[in-house]
């Protein structure tokens, strides 16, 4: 072994990456020499810079520099004194300190500390690396001073330098060398060991050795933040979500990493990519662990790339310049940083630039398919598919073995419409990512497999279609059209026709999911990837709560405009215009989410432009689609409608948001957010309710304020408001005592302000002390306040007191306070209908259920309950309108068709009755959410007859007669059949 050798891995047991000196002996006349002290003081730095170090590794990086500085002091060329200050400017991406420490640890230790070489060029190669200089890094690792087939430390770094000079056979022979050394490594050596075993495919070996990694290390004291890290980076990749792998929490580990050490990075990116991966994971907001990092660390180049992907992925491209622009003056030569720039050149639609970035990777590493595999990931991202598949299949081309990059193309491919190749392309990265798993992959393979065994296909022109073979012919029935129609209607609008889609139709909101994101629960109905449509059925666990043709329309819409710009508008745009669209076609389809407009105003939570991209990652999806819409709305208004189409011809021509707003709407998004934050006062000026505090600003608000009052007139006013907000976000958060005791502060102040007996009010009603509601809300009203929570929750108490006048004018008061309140449960046009009921008058309360199904598209039942009574009234058409907006919720109810026939019958409509009487008996009873019995033959006669009379009006009376007689033949005594006849 020799020797040198020995004595730095006996030292390596001392300090770890820095390896310990050899043994001290009499201290010399040379102050730089480590034989100069006393074996009792060489004990003492020993022991001392092992503390240091343990400090570095807990990010407790100033008192390490003070211990190695000390040291430095005493022995000026103490070379683990050097690399130890050396890795703290590193781990704190100090890079140019680094590595002039790191220079002169070497030089140290090449004169006078041979035990401490090892562990200095490994880490001055591994700086290297991490900067681009990979060349620089192999001229480092002098191979005689190092043992890979002894230490996996020296393996792991010969072969990281290996690879990224493109020589991947001696990677992997350093890689194998670094895999078989012993396991009596300190846990340092055991650590860079499971790197080799992991990165040669072993995951079962390699957590083994991790494991008993950490039991070395939580012998020695503590778990390592590194050991832990890398045991939850090799579970995720084993793992990537799937259900069976909650048992070995990659996300646990990374807390526990991070209590170790606050600012660790591999942990806060390990973190951060698991977040990002799994949407539903919403504990945390993946771009804020990112932003927060670099915050604390703007030059970390591994989360200044990670957060270039996610801008780039996000189409934030001003952030990607500018992030981009750092990563060049840090590290230009990082293959993941010229990856990057490439894909940035493609977006900004130089492709020349793009390829010739691309082929000179491929020609420093011809092997690499990682450059054309990320691209291929952000046009994914971006959802230009089609655009992804060429990059995809040049990745898989240049490395078969690439798992990723197979995965990448059966994403690409199958939402491109290629379902067969994409699943081709999926279970090919099954068999080669063996034994890794992956939660995204899995639940795509199973849901295109269960597509091709279980829907039917049926193709119109243009359009085709897969769904339920059981209700094919409900869906051909008013699908088809409606798709149909709605091409039409939208390709003259935009003035541009699309070529075929596919649109495929979910019976389980699951597997929906799965096909739209790769995990089940996504908050949505309908996804659109330009040439193919998702959507849940009507007959979906949710049925009767949502229109299914407002889903259709908005996704189609999206065709539209995928189309038009080439996937190329940012993805809130295209949100946006679809969500303004819905309503430009039917009010009804209102998104109606202005409480939680009032809510992100009063919070200051209206989100930033540049950021709405990134808000369809976070919990906030579903006011991201409504915001979007509100701006185009509010664009509409400014500049005309044209002005939406001009910005998709900006984003086709490769503009990027600054200069498509400059261009189409001369505004910078800056400029933009303050108008709309003007638009967002307008829409809810009139609104009285009391928003939805966050927690967060209430907290904040509470620190900010005195205790005691001001005295300044104004100042006390704003003052008292703001301690009754603090009261309110406090209640609203379940806290009390807390809400009390901010209400004390106001004092004899408290009767001037009728929020604060608003909450008192609420207080007393969560008590159970109705009375003293009662009296709290009408003081506030006193007072001349008003709320509309308050004056619900009042005419609800009148009324449980049958005191029905005293409960209708506050239910009035509140449908003036807040029409058309979103809640069904608290909506006040309901509450009027109900009171109106209980009086007796009918009609009135009709009336009031009417303006309710004109700002909620999704309610089945009034929408039948509105239809019957207009028969009554002898209003067949608006009854039709009702049954139409209602066979719209769910067409799989006979009693639908029955009266919407009858009402189309009233009008003479002949043609739409036919289709009417034709469907309500096609319909299978167990899909019937009435369960009604299975209809017998004189129904059937019934339906039938009626059929005929619509046949022999609209002159068909050939069909008309053939029709009766059939009727006839399930039941003689059928007398509209019988009638029908008589009339032929």
């Amino acid at each position: 072994m020799g020797m040198k050798r020995s004595m730095a891995v006996l030292a390596g047991c001392l300090l770890g990456w820095i390896s310990s000196a050899a043994p001290a002996s009499a201290r010399p006349a040379r102050a730089q020499d480590p034989a100069a002290q006393s074996s009792e003081d060489a004990a003492l730095v020993t022991e001392a810079l092992k503390e240091a170090d343990k400090d570095r590794r807990r990010g407790e990086f100033r008192s390490a520099i003070r211990a190695a500085e000390e040291t430095l002091a005493d022995t000026p060329g103490d070379a683990r004194a050097l690399l130890l200050r050396a890795r703290c400017h590193a781990d704190q991406d100090e890079y140019e300190a680094a590595l002039a420490d790191g220079k002169l640890a070497l030089e140290a230790a090449r004169k006078a500390w041979p035990a401490v070489l090892p562990a200095a060029l490994r880490s001055q190669a591994g700086l290297c690396l991490t900067l681009g200089r990979s060349v620089e890094a192999a001229g480092l690792l002098e191979s005689e001073h190092l043992a890979p087939a002894l230490d996996a430390r020296d393996a792991w770094a010969l072969a990281r330098v290996a690879a990224a000079n493109g020589k991947h056979d001696e990677a992997r022979t350093y890689l194998e060398a670094g895999a078989a050394t012993g396991s009596d490594q300190e846990w340092g050596g055991l650590l860079d060991k499971a790197r080799c075993q992991r990165r040669l495919g072993d995951l079962s070996g390699a957590s083994e050795t991790l494991v008993a990694a950490d039991e070395k290390t939580r012998a020695e004291g503590s778990s390592e933040a590194d050991v832990l890290v890398e045991l939850a980076d090799l579970y995720f990749e084993a793992d990537k979500e799937v259900a069976e792998g909650a048992r070995r929490s990659a996300g646990q580990l990374y807390e526990e990493a991070l209590r170790l050490h606050k600012t660790h990075e591999g942990a806060t990116l390990g973190q951060y990519e698991l977040y990002r991966f799994n949407w539903l994971r919403r504990r945390k907001n993946a771009a804020l662990i990112l932003d927060e990092y670099l915050l604390m660390r703007p030059e970390s180049i591994p989360a200044l790339v990670a957060g270039t992907s996610a801008n780039l992925d996000d189409g934030n491209l001003k952030r990607v310049r500018s992030r981009l622009a750092r990563l060049e003056k840090l590290a230009p030569q990082r293959r993941d940083v010229r990856a990057l720039r490439a894909a940035l050149a493609w977006i900004e639609h130089r492709t020349e630039d793009c390829r010739k970035e691309l082929d000179a990777l491929a020609k420093e590493d011809p092997a690499d398919s990682m450059p054309a595999r990320e691209l291929a990931a952000h046009l994914c991202d971006l959802y230009r598919f089609g655009e992804a598949v060429p990059f995809a299949k040049e990745a898989t081309e240049r490395d078969p073995a690439d798992y990723e990059a197979w995965g990448m193309l059966g994403k690409a491919l199958a939402n491109t419409g290629d379902e067969k190749g994409g699943l081709e392309a999926l279970d090919k990265a099954q068999e080669l990512a063996a034994p890794r798993q992956d939660a995204w992959r899995d639940n795509t393979r199973k849901v295109l497999k269960r597509m091709n065994k279980d829907l039917l296909r049926t193709d119109d022109g243009d359009l085709s279609f897969a769904w339920d073979p059981r209700a094919a012919e409900v869906f051909a029935t008013y699908l088809m059209p409606f798709y149909g129609q709605a091409r039409k209607e939208l390709a003259a609008r935009y003035g541009y026709t699309p070529g075929p889609t596919a649109i495929e139709v979910f019976g389980k909101h699951a597997d929906f999911s799965v096909r739209s994101t790769g995990f089940e629960g996504y908050p949505a109905l309908g996804v659109c990837f330009g040439p193919v449509v998702t959507a849940v059925s009507p007959l979906a666990e949710m049925r009767g709560t949502f229109s299914w043709a407002r889903t259709s329309f908005h996704e189609f819409t999206h065709v539209i405009h995928l189309g038009l710009s080439h996937n190329r508008c940012p993805r809130w745009i295209t949100e946006g215009i679809a969500t303004w669209e819905e309503v430009n076609h039917n009010p009804s389809w209102s998104r109606n989410m202005r409480r939680d407009l009032v809510d992100a105003l009063a919070n200051e939570q209206l989100i930033p432009v540049r950021d709405l991209n990134a808000a369809f990652r976070t919990d906030r999806i579903i006011f991201a689609y409504y915001q979007g819409g509100l701006l185009c709305e509010m664009w509409v208004g400014s500049h005309g409608f044209p002005a939406l189409v001009h910005l998709l011809e900006a984003f086709d021509k490769g503009l990027d948001l600054d200069e498509a707003f400059a261009d189409v709407l001369k505004q910078t998004p800056e400029e933009v957010d303050r108008a709309f934050k003007q638009r967002v006062q307008e829409i809810t000026a009139d609104l009285k309710i009391e928003p939805r505090w966050d927690a967060g600003r209430v907290a904040r608000l509470r620190l900010s304020l005195a205790p005691k009052p001001p005295a300044d007139a104004a100042q006390l006013e704003r003052w008292c408001e703001d301690w009754v907000t603090v009261a309110v976000g406090s209640f609203q958060s379940g806290a009390r005592i807390d809400a009390e005791e901010a209400l004390r502060h106001l004092g004899a102040e408290e009767v001037k302000h009728p929020r604060a007996a608003f909450l008192r009010g609420e207080i007393a009603l969560a008590g159970k002390d109705t009375d003293e509601a009662v009296v709290q809300y009408q003081k506030a009203f006193a007072q001349g306040g008003d709320d509309f929570r308050a004056r619900m929750a009042l005419a609800s108490l009148y009324r449980a007191d049958d005191k029905l006048d005293l409960a209708l004018a506050q239910a009035r008061a509140a449908e003036k306070d807040f029409p058309g309140y979103p809640e069904k449960e608290l909506n006040a046009e309901r509450l009027v209908g109900a009171i109106l009921t209980a009086k007796g008058d009918t009609d009135g309360a009709m009336q009031e259920i009417q303006k309710w199904l004109d700002c909620e598209s999704g309610d089945f039942d009034g929408r039948m309950a509105v239809a019957a009574w207009l028969m009554t009234k002898a209003q067949p058409e608006q009854a039709a309108r009702r049954l139409d907006e209602a066979n719209q919720i769910d067409p799989f109810r006979r009693k639908l068709h029955e009266q919407w026939a009858e009402a189309l019958v009233a009008q003479k409509k002949w043609a739409d009755a036919l289709r009417e009487y034709h469907v309500g008996p096609i319909i299978p009873s167990e899909m019937d959410a009435d369960k009604p019995a299975e209809m017998g033959d004189k129904e059937k006669a019934q339906w039938m007859a009626h059929e005929a009379t619509c046949l022999r009006e609209l002159g068909r009376n050939a069909e008309a007669q053939a029709k009766a007689e059939q009727a006839l033949e399930l039941d003689p005594a059928c007398e509209l059949a019988n009638e029908e006849l008589g009339k032929l």
